[in-house]
């Protein structure tokens, strides 16, 4: 009778010591998380940049991050999931040359996507995705 209960606990002792030698090489060495970045343009349907875009990431994990295109209607986020979901928002009005449809669209990334490859747990993946998005006035 003691030893099956002997064996069971060696096995448990095992096993947490094997999570453990885990959790202390990921703490030492650090563990490589991938990076994406997804760029581009905000252009109107004459390919005139458009500034002071609200361009909303939402990721699965987090609350989401939100930027403004700047004057020449770029936009640029990094961040450490593969899929993310990008809504582009005219929120100022006629302050940007008219009043736009909001664009919601979601980013995936692909094999294709890598622009470079990490060494090991020393450096990431890193993988990006230009976006040109042209909004739409609503007048049009």
């Amino acid at each position: 009778m003691k030893k099956p209960i002997i064996k069971f606990f060696d096995k448990i002792i095992l096993i947490l010591l094997g999570f453990s030698g885990i959790v202390y090489s990921c703490y030492k060495y650090g563990m490589t998380v991938s990076e994406y970045e997804v760029k581009g343009m905000v252009t109107d349907q004459s390919k005139i940049p458009i500034q002071n875009i609200q361009v909303v990431k939402q990721n699965n994990h987090d609350l989401g991050d939100t930027l403004y295109t700047n004057s020449k209607g770029e936009y640029n986020f990094r961040f450490w999931e593969p899929n993310t979901h990008l809504k582009f928002e005219d929120i100022d009005g006629e302050e940007n040359l008219g009043e736009f449809i909001p664009i919601e669209l979601n980013v995936q990334f692909t094999d294709a996507d890598l622009v470079k490859k990490g060494r090991g747990n020393k450096t990431a993946d890193i993988y990006a995705k230009t976006l040109d998005i042209t909004l739409k006035r609503i007048d049009e």
